[in-house]
């Protein structure tokens, strides 16, 4: 359950970056969970490339490929040979319908099965003027990250620290736009479960969180959760071109079921795969 967790961060906080025209970037991050009792995961290292408004996110046990003209979500287990691939609406559904059975399994083998609700199809609408207010604001440090200078900002959501983020002024907006992410991610958090779920909906709708994103890149970001803490820091930026088969599945994969990619389903108060690239994070 952790380990997927680290992924679904990794993901829903390594989508923080820009769309467009060919050369493309290559990076290559270190990433921590801290546990709800404060102690830190030993560390993982992966890396992210981005050109054409495609991404690769490659983690030691998963790869993570989208597609942001298209909206196509794949995840690759390189150590199976085998690879699910669907649009971002498909994964929320099959996320949250196998996080409702593990609950539900969890339950039942307690004799309180009947306690859990039925699973839509979808996930529940989110109503923008219900979602609590965004605030973002520059602290006025600055750190060396990647080789950069770095802002530090931190969010608050209905007046609560959510994250911190480190910005440098890079612009990747010819590799991936921030309208294109932004509106994935909205997808994502939509199917996410617990408090994260609306924290991350609400900043996904900041004007001013997509207006820092537009011309800068996020290489640090601190993610705070009741279930825990998140953090991810570029250690190398560089641009570079990219070649077109390293958003591709290998011909000697095999689709399998999403649940066969990653069989544990993130907790449900935990916000599911988070990329981090430059708009978003």
């Amino acid at each position: 359950m952790r380990r997927t967790f680290r992924k679904a961060m990794l993901l829903t906080a390594f989508v923080s970056i820009p769309t467009g025209a060919w050369a493309g970037w290559v990076s290559e991050w270190t990433n921590v969970a801290t546990k709800p009792n404060g102690d830190a995961a030993d560390p993982q290292q992966s890396s992210m490339a981005i050109s054409g408004g495609k991404v690769r996110v490659e983690q030691p046990e998963a790869i993570t490929l989208i597609d942001y003209n298209t909206g196509t979500f794949t995840l690759m287990n390189p150590q199976r040979h085998a690879f699910w691939s669907g649009t971002v609406d498909d994964y929320v559904t099959q996320v949250g319908h196998s996080r409702m059975e593990a609950m539900r399994q969890k339950l039942t083998d307690a004799g309180r099965g009947k306690e859990v609700p039925k699973v839509g199809e979808n996930p529940a609408a989110v109503d923008p003027a219900k979602l609590p207010p965004v605030s973002i604001i520059n602290t006025g440090l600055t750190e060396k990250i990647a080789g950069y200078d770095a802002a530090k900002y931190e969010v608050k959501v209905d007046g609560d620290l959510f994250q911190e983020f480190w910005v440098a002024p890079i612009d990747v907006s010819k590799d991936l736009d921030v309208d294109r992410y932004l509106t994935q991610q909205r997808k994502i958090s939509a199917g996410m479960a617990g408090r994260a779920a609306t924290q991350f909906s609400a900043l996904y709708r900041s004007d001013d969180y997509r207006k820092l994103l537009e011309k800068t890149f996020v290489v640090k970001i601190k993610s705070h959760h009741l279930g825990g803490g998140f953090e991810r820091t570029a250690t190398s930026i560089r641009q570079a071109e990219v070649a077109p088969s390293q958003f591709e599945v290998p011909d000697a994969y095999r689709k399998v079921n999403l649940s066969d990619v990653l069989p544990a389903p993130p907790p449900a108060e935990r916000p599911p795969r988070q990329l981090n690239l430059k708009k978003g994070s």
